[in-house]
């Protein structure tokens, strides 16, 4: 929710609820008016933002349940220890890395709304769009099933209890996001001088071709699978967020999100076992 306030207050376009007003060099006395812009278009990019976090989170979640369960549940003896060892991988999910990300995401988008206000001030104009910070999907499932996974795997195959070993594969998450955390930072250093000397498409290229594969070709094979009740939703969601049709008073995110539940309830998609 931080993340999606902090994007809305600072995006883009020109009606302003809020003025902040910066002096500028010494050579120049003029005042230069900030102004925090808010429209009907940052309801559509909340909604969505917190769709597509909401969506990342809930998958890591569930994601993490599989991977750290898999290798012990069937060591185990009885009900009362699978219990148990679900307690504790809910412990470590919503009780350290969840936790973990609200802080994380918190301070990370209040310093990008901070950034966003300095280009104003620094290039003296509006038009600025705050980065929102969130999760990285495609590394997140990475560390998930990749790393946590086959951490789990190697603590069942050494004979570790389900304790021990969910344990070590949550320690052995964390210090490889410490690692690429660390490789990131150096590497920004170098960010600059990587801008100037690499053409665009090689910096993009990597970057467009996950979010392709994963964020759009998934979700649209989603739509696909149940065609009755996916493509409806997502063809309003084209032809108003890229086709220039208007919903109004509702915002277009509102719309979808409205047609999708009724078409999915009232088509028995929406109950369980579809009945």
């Amino acid at each position: 929710l931080t993340t999606i306030f902090v994007a809305v207050l600072f995006s883009a376009p020109p009606h302003s609820h809020l003025t902040l007003r910066f002096k500028m060099t010494a050579k120049s006395e003029k005042s230069f008016a900030v102004k925090i812009p808010f429209t009907r278009g940052d309801i559509d990019c909340g909604v969505s933002l917190f769709c597509q976090i909401s969506g990342t989170t809930l998958g890591v979640i569930h994601g993490l349940n599989v991977v750290l369960s898999s290798p012990f549940k069937d060591s185990l003896d009885t009900p009362a220890q699978l219990g148990e060892m679900n307690a504790l991988i809910n412990d470590i999910a919503y009780g350290k890395i969840i936790s973990g990300m609200c802080v994380t995401m918190t301070f990370g988008t209040f310093y990008y709304g901070y950034m966003a206000v300095r280009m104003m001030k620094s290039e003296q104009r509006n038009d600025i769009c705050c980065l929102p910070y969130g999760i990285n999907t495609p590394a997140a499932f990475a560390f998930v099933f990749n790393i946590v996974a086959k951490a789990a795997q190697v603590a069942a195959a050494k004979g570790m209890s389900y304790h021990e070993g969910i344990t070590y594969a949550w320690r052995v998450g964390c210090a490889a996001n410490l690692v690429a955390g660390v490789i990131a930072t150096l590497v920004g250093f170098a960010g600059p001088h990587i801008v100037k000397l690499a053409p665009k498409a090689s910096l993009l290229v990597a970057l467009a071709g996950i979010g392709f594969t994963w964020l759009g070709i998934g979700q649209v094979i989603v739509c696909y699978q149940a065609g009755h009740v996916g493509l409806l939703p997502l063809g309003i969601a084209v032809v108003g967020f890229f086709g220039g049709v208007k919903t109004s008073p509702v915002p277009t995110s509102i719309v979808v999100m409205l047609v999708g539940a009724a078409v999915g309830w009232s088509s028995g998609m929406g109950w369980p076992a579809g009945e």
